[in-house]
């Protein structure tokens, strides 16, 4: 629970930064959202269709492929900025000196990760579409990803390790942590449905784009913050 203190500390100490930070997620989910490919929004999210996949055509494929390529860069750079607040609140550097020179050392390489566990997803998906037992493997299949991936972030900014290590220290962290990371998921699915129920009765399109934006400013940008917390309670004075 300590990390979960710290992050709502942390989120109100450096809201300016904080919400700054956070104006790539916006943009990000717009972009998805606009194309005219099988995406939907749920939860403040945009969401593929994989059961409509083998319906689009060359073209089409590509102009969503493009859209999500540029969405997942400009969320990649957002957590990397939101990462490094918790690095330079401990540590007292400018947050806006740090986050430039981050950017260029650590934000391609996330892209890359968080693509990479994006097309395994995909795979996942596309394999077990027909299995009868769908509804158990594919989670499962989704949630090793995830985990290998989870804590990249934070591993590659405050410990500044290359990519394979990264991985290895996230599922490192998830198994010593997993009851944090829980807690992670729980509070992350309420903060969603929260945000979900408050914009239920607007009309649509504006009921989804506000939650999106709900989501863009204020949950995402906690629940990154309150992640790293996590991580850094491998730290005996993080404690």
């Amino acid at each position: 629970m300590k990390a979960l203190g710290y992050a709502m500390k942390l989120y109100r100490e450096r809201t300016g930064f904080v919400l700054l930070f956070s104006l790539p997620f916006i943009v990000a989910l717009i972009i998805p959202s606009l194309i005219s490919g099988p995406t939907y929004i749920s939860l403040g999210a945009v969401f593929l269709r994989t059961g409509s996949i083998p319906e689009i055509d060359p073209v089409g494929a590509a102009v969503t492929l493009a859209a999500y390529l540029v969405s997942m860069f400009l969320i990649a750079q957002s957590i990397v900025s939101i990462t490094l607040l918790v690095k330079t609140k401990r540590t007292q550097t400018n947050p806006t000196t740090e986050v430039l020179n981050a950017l260029r050392k650590y934000g391609l390489t996330i892209f890359l990760a968080y693509t990479l566990a994006a097309v395994l997803i995909l795979i996942a998906q596309l394999l077990t579409f027909n299995l009868e037992f769908r509804g158990i493997i594919l989670p499962i299949l989704m949630l090793l990803v995830s985990f290998g991936v989870f804590f990249v972030p934070q591993a590659m900014v405050i410990d500044g390790y290359r990519l394979g290590r990264a991985i290895d220290a996230s599922y490192s962290t998830v198994r010593k942590k997993f009851p944090d990371v829980l807690l992670w998921m729980v509070i992350g699915t309420l903060l969603l449905t929260m945000g979900e129920l408050i914009f239920f009765l607007l009309p649509y399109p504006l009921g989804p784009y506000l939650v999106m934006l709900f989501n863009s400013l204020f949950v995402l940008p906690f629940l990154i913050i309150y992640q790293a917390q996590i991580y850094m309670k491998k730290y005996k004075l993080a404690h």
